[in-house]
């Protein structure tokens, strides 16, 4: 029993052995990959000469991976005199000079696979207020540049709003010229008319993106120039100033514009209106005044109509000598609805046209297009389907209605008139034989009018002269024997009125 028990609690122990095993040689397996980056990202270094640097090589794996450092493509190793790297990857610089600026690349490899963190040092040089990126090259420091970005040349941060050249203003009026641009290091500008320089920033002050000119006069005209620069290049911009004595005429709105438009509640709504005038014109978005109680002193009557007067927005200029100006309105609610004006005016007059917005509720909206989005069928399947059927329904009814009016004619007929025997299709062969015989004669007619009573062998039959007459009749007519004996009945009733006995047969009782 003991040796028994031994061997089962052997057993027991060599599994637990291995399932601790299995899963530490899981979870081995599951950690074991290439390499992986760590770090925050910030890839621009700032060193100071003199100073010591740390560069981190923020890499992570399993196995653990091999390091090696380059800078501007060359391997660091321990015949660099102020280079060193450390057990845990990283990169000491001792004694930092305006050389060690660079490129440095941190490679890490493992069985896995391999990764690279890249740096920029920029060295700065206190004392002679330099600064270098590449280490070949130093430039001077200036405060408008943030070391920890890299350079970027200016550019114009609104182009879009520079593309009209070509500017009229009257004379005694002012006008603002803006060249706005950004770069790494912020860049500078100077003015230029007609090629001689105009302005230029101070020294000390921060440079002015705009050119102000007031009380103008004709000898202002001519061309500016920005010209916007920092140490990694410029770029320039020129406007044609035009001034003019006197305006000749008010300005123009160009159809078709504003539009009407209309728009879902919740929607942006947007309106424009595009202007031909000799110079910019002051344009003006108004709202006309549905609600007579509405009280406000921002408004203006055009045309005998209150308008309340909105925000304007900035005016643009297109490439063909017009203006143009846009209206929005966001999150558009049914109060947004109505008729709205552009107008635009110099010291001419004004000029101003009118749109409609029209805004559908939620509400409108689920009523009309939800059965449209749901249906596949088309407008003529959709009309011709219930036409189809109206048609069917139609014919059927008219038919039904023939078919009644018909039993009720005969109906009435078999009612009110008197009731008559069926006349025979065909003469029976005993008639056909008794024809020359003048008891047969005698006994079959019946003239109730004389009031003599003889023996009706064949009740109901008339006379051979009637039944030719019948026959005459029914081939001419073609109609059933019913129907003929009452037209027939109504006939004599018609020729004799003084009787109203037929020299027809009836049914005894």
């Amino acid at each position: 029993m003991e040796i028994d028990k031994r061997v089962k609690l052997g057993s027991s122990e060599k599994m637990v052995v291995w399932i601790l095993l299995a899963s530490t040689i899981a979870v081995t397996v599951s950690a074991l990959g290439p390499p992986q980056y760590v770090g925050d990202g910030r890839s621009r270094q700032i060193a100071r000469v003199n100073h010591t640097k740390k560069l981190l090589c923020p890499v992570e794996g399993d196995p653990f991976p091999f390091i090696e450092w380059k800078k501007d493509g060359e391997s660091i190793n321990e015949l660099w005199d102020n280079h060193k790297v450390m057990k845990d990857g990283s990169l000491r610089i001792k004694d930092i000079e305006v050389e060690n600026a660079g490129k440095y690349v941190c490679k890490a490899t493992n069985g896995f696979g391999s990764i690279s963190v890249n740096y920029t040092l920029v060295v700065v040089d206190e004392e002679k207020d330099v600064v270098s990126v590449d280490g070949t090259e130093v430039y001077a420091k200036s405060h408008e540049e943030d070391l920890t970005k890299e350079g970027a040349p200016p550019r114009f941060t609104s182009p879009e709003k520079m593309k009209r050249q070509k500017i009229i203003r009257p004379v005694n009026s002012s006008l603002r010229l803006r060249c706005k641009a950004t770069g790494n290091p912020r860049p500078q500008i100077s003015w230029m008319k007609d090629h001689q320089e105009l302005y230029s920033r101070d020294s000390g002050r921060r440079s002015s993106w705009t050119l102000r000119l007031s009380d103008l006069q004709q000898m202002d005209s001519g061309l500016y120039t920005c010209v916007v620069w920092n140490r990694l290049g410029s770029v320039n911009f020129t406007y044609h100033i035009e001034v003019i004595d006197k305006i000749m005429s008010k300005p123009e709105l160009l159809a078709p514009h504003p539009l009407n438009t209309t728009v879902n509640a919740g929607e942006t709504a947007s309106l424009q209106c595009k202007i031909n005038s000799e110079m910019q014109p002051h344009i003006q978005w108004l709202k006309r005044v549905d609600d007579p109680k509405f009280k406000s002193n921002n408004t203006i009557v055009i045309s005998k109509q209150p308008f309340i007067i909105l925000k304007s927005s900035e005016i643009g200029s297109g490439s063909d000598g017009t203006y143009l100006n846009k209206f929005v309105i966001h999150h558009v609610t049914e109060a947004d609805g109505g008729m709205y004006i552009c107008l635009a005016a110099n010291t001419m007059g004004f000029s101003w046209r009118s749109a409609h917005l029209i805004v559908k509720s939620k509400h409108h909206e689920n009523h009309y297009s939800y059965p449209i989005e749901r249906s596949n069928l088309n407008l003529p399947l959709v009309i011709g389907v219930p036409g189809g059927i109206l048609l069917v329904v139609i014919i059927m009814a008219f038919l039904f209605f023939q078919r009644r009016r018909k039993t009720q004619y005969h109906q009435g007929a078999i009612v009110n008139g008197p009731h008559f025997n069926r006349v025979p299709t065909q003469d029976p062969e005993p008639y056909l034989g008794s024809m020359h015989s003048g008891e047969v004669k005698t006994n079959i007619h019946v003239n109730p009018i004389h009031g003599t009573q003889h023996k009706n062998l064949y009740a109901g039959i008339p006379s051979p002269h009637h039944m030719l007459s019948s026959r005459e009749k029914l081939s001419k007519n073609s109609q059933s024997i019913d129907f003929y004996t009452d037209i027939s009945s109504v006939s004599q009733s018609h020729h004799n009125p003084h009787h109203h006995m037929q020299q027809y047969s009836y049914n005894g009782p």
